[in-house]
């Protein structure tokens, strides 16, 4: 019978769901995918399960998609139509960046991008500085985000 890596001479069946070493009960960490050891499930404890990069690909794509369709969306001919569809734009594009996290991190990161987006466009026009796709536009993408099925 195998032994826990961390506690020899402790018999046990159990390894860890990412390395694969034998844990203890002393060792395992509870996690959604099942026990991790405690190195493993230590980076998800700290991290939030969230890794840097995911978090610059969500920021990357989120801007992106909020300088493309801020533009767009100004020229929406309905009044609420246009910053729902630029937030839901933004906010799509940022957590698919982000593979598909639902955390305040990418919220927080959408609602920057489309404040982003929507300033940049004001660049161009400055009369529309201050327009409903600015001021709603990022609360739209942040709530997009972090909802589980509001707008599907």
């Amino acid at each position: 019978m195998p032994e826990c890596a961390w506690h020899p001479g402790v018999e046990t069946n159990v390894s860890c769901r990412d390395c694969g070493r034998y844990m203890c009960p002393k060792d395992m960490v509870e996690s959604p995918v099942g026990y991790k050891c405690k190195e493993c499930g230590r980076a998800k404890i700290t991290k939030g399960g969230v890794k840097p990069r995911q978090l610059a690909l969500a920021a990357a794509f989120g801007l992106v998609a909020a300088v493309v369709a801020a533009p767009v969306a100004h020229f929406v001919p309905f009044l609420f139509l246009g910053p729902i569809l630029f937030g839901g734009v933004v906010g799509e594009a940022t957590r698919r960046g982000g593979g598909g996290h639902r955390t305040w991190h990418f919220a927080a990161i959408a609602a920057v991008c489309a404040l982003a987006g929507a300033l940049s466009v004001g660049l161009y026009w400055p009369f529309r500085m201050l327009s409903l796709l600015t001021l709603a536009g990022p609360v739209i993408a942040a709530v997009y985000v972090t909802s589980a099925s509001w707008f599907r």
